[in-house]
């Protein structure tokens, strides 16, 4: 890993590349981490993968470029796997905390309780410990960057019927997170940020009728994945070298900050 005092480029092509850098991505098997992924290695990253589901496909594809692209299935809710991820991975420069679930059910469900659980699980209490598990480190090298992928659903409530509470609430949690990092490891040249996306054409949404949030978006489309991957690897990049603590947002105008 490069010292704090390298972070610092004057050339813009430098200033966006990953060329050098290591990046675990959690939920990598598909959706917009898939396309971060790919977003990262395309800039010169070397990219570990991650997720409940085999990343087989992705990094098969990836090192067919001539550079591996290393993978490891574990589901990150369970307590002990944010420190198997650090044994695993090793030494880190950026780490996006991508991995979420999205179970669209009101608190009247029947299994309300249990999806509750598990959006808690999964999408605040894995990256809290993920965090734990690397951020330290980080820290003790003097630079690394965090992304963790939110929602534009923390920030309203839900863009559409069926967002419940749960979800909700977990992602607007993950929020708080990103400061609470921010404000402890900014001085350590470890930077947190968060993205909150809007409606994206991903597979979970897949069964969802979006026309409800898509007739209030600007845009009046879903985005593609890699139109938030993109911004995820500038956060990782030395060019977002002086952001910390930002929540930022990528959904197509849809929630505009007072």
């Amino acid at each position: 890993m490069q010292e704090a005092a390298e972070v610092i480029v004057t050339q813009t092509g430098q200033a966006f590349s990953l060329k050098g850098q290591r990046v675990l991505v959690t939920g990598a098997a598909g959706g917009i981490c898939a396309a971060v992924a790919r977003a990262c290695f395309d800039l010169g990253a070397e990219v570990l993968l991650t997720d409940i589901r085999s990343c087989e496909e992705l990094s098969f594809a990836l090192s067919r470029n001539g550079r591996p692209a290393p993978r490891l299935e574990v589901d990150i809710a369970r307590v002990e796997a944010p420190e198997e991820l650090a044994r695993w991975a090793g030494e880190i420069d950026a780490l996006v905390l991508g991995a979420g679930v999205y179970r669209p059910i009101d608190w009247d469900h029947d299994s309300f309780e249990e999806e509750l659980a598990l959006a808690l699980d999964t999408n605040l209490k894995a990256p809290m410990r993920m965090a734990r598990a690397f951020a330290d480190r980080m820290a003790t090298s003097g630079r690394g960057r965090i992304v963790l992928i939110g929602s534009v659903a923390a920030l309203t409530g839900g863009t559409f019927p069926g967002v419940g509470p749960h979800y909700a609430v977990s992602k607007g949690g993950l929020h708080t997170l990103v400061r609470y990092l921010a404000a402890r490891y900014t001085s350590a040249s470890v930077l947190v940020n968060g993205v909150a996306p809007g409606t994206i054409d991903t597979p979970m949404l897949k069964d969802l009728d979006l026309r409800p949030a898509l007739a209030k978006q600007p845009l009046k489309r879903a985005a593609r994945p890699e139109e938030v991957a993109w911004p995820i690897a500038f956060l990782c990049s030395p060019a977002a070298s002086f952001i910390a603590g930002a929540i930022l947002d990528v959904n197509g105008g849809n929630y505009v900050r007072p």
